[in-house]
């Protein structure tokens, strides 16, 4: 059914492209409504459509193609003419973008992140995913500090998490590091978690505040504790025929929304959090402040380990990026 549904938009777009002025771009993503990458493509589709270079782009939310390799596979055979995915579910196709999944890399969630992305080890990384998949980097969006929730007990140090089976994205690094932590790594698909919980499948899982609040996860795991443990970035990829198809004119304008619906992006992360945190605290949620450090000290040897794959001089320069 996906297959046949891609063949029809892949059929949109190769009629679409044979005139000059007007061209129909496609996306599709996993994130729910109100997650502020949703909330981007549905701007940037829209700022699109009302521009002058008759560029459209038609919005596949919610998994509605599929998972996000699902997704990253038909952008790459061209049926999608791009995706945001977290950097773990890349990683399967470009191991270079696995660097920036190393737990604690980022000072902050906010700045530190921008720093290394839009800098020099930003366009050095980006060149190596472009080779590795074919794809073009459109740009670097945010996915947020991801945290963990639990049923039952929260979560307040690493000795909490023993034995305990905590959901998590099927990423190697992502296993080995809540391994490391000694909770009972287990990774299944998004879309299955809150059934999980409810059921006690699993004991908990991590997401960015954000994907916490609008999954409604709160319901069935009230714990929030801030552990901080990754930054997750959401590179926007495409097809690079699709993007080849824009006139001068279209990918000039192209390129200016994008970059102010980017901004758009990161900035509600930002300014989201706060009000995600009144929000949870009005239904209940134990939010929990941990001691960092104590976490990060756990997975210290997950970080030793991968330093050794994408060399320890990267990741000191992203570290000390300022």
């Amino acid at each position: 059914m996906i297959y046949m549904k891609l063949a029809a938009i892949g059929l949109t777009l190769v009629l679409s492209t044979t005139h000059a002025t007007a061209l129909e771009l496609t996306a599709a993503h996993v994130n729910p409504p109100g997650e502020p990458s949703n909330v981007a493509f549905q701007e940037l589709a829209k700022r699109l459509g009302e521009g002058t270079t008759g560029i459209t782009l038609q919005v596949f939310p919610q998994g509605q193609i599929g998972g996000e390799t699902d997704a990253l596979e038909q952008v790459r055979f061209g049926a999608l003419s791009m995706t945001t995915v977290a950097t773990a579910s890349l990683s399967t196709f470009a191991p270079s973008a696995g660097v920036y999944d190393l737990p604690y890399l980022f000072r902050d969630g906010d700045t530190h992140p921008w720093i290394v992305a839009d800098g020099e080890i930003g366009k050095e990384i980006e060149a190596k995913i472009e080779a590795e998949t074919g794809l073009e980097v459109l740009g670097w969006w945010s996915g947020g500090l991801r945290h963990v929730f639990t049923r039952g007990t929260p979560v307040t140090s690493p000795e909490d998490m023993a034995g305990r089976k905590i959901r998590v994205i099927g990423s190697q690094v992502y296993l080995d590091s809540f391994n490391a932590m000694g909770a009972l790594a287990t990774a299944m698909p998004y879309g299955e978690v809150y059934t999980s919980l409810a059921t006690g499948a699993i004991d908990g899982a991590e997401n960015d505040i954000s994907g916490y609040r609008n999954v409604k996860f709160y319901e069935q795991a009230p714990n929030f504790s801030l552990t901080g443990h990754f930054f997750l970035f959401k590179p926007v990829l495409a097809n690079r025929s699709a993007m080849e198809a824009l006139s001068p004119e279209q990918r000039e304008e192209f390129d200016r929304i994008f970059a102010e619906v980017t901004e758009m992006q990161r900035g509600l992360f930002k300014s989201n959090f706060e009000s995600d945190m009144a929000y949870l605290k009005e239904k209940g949620v134990n939010v929990v402040e941990v001691d960092r450090a104590a976490f990060a000290a756990k997975v210290q040897p997950v970080v030793d380990k991968l330093s050794e794959t994408y060399g320890a001089d990267l990741v000191q320069r992203i570290r000390d990026a300022q």
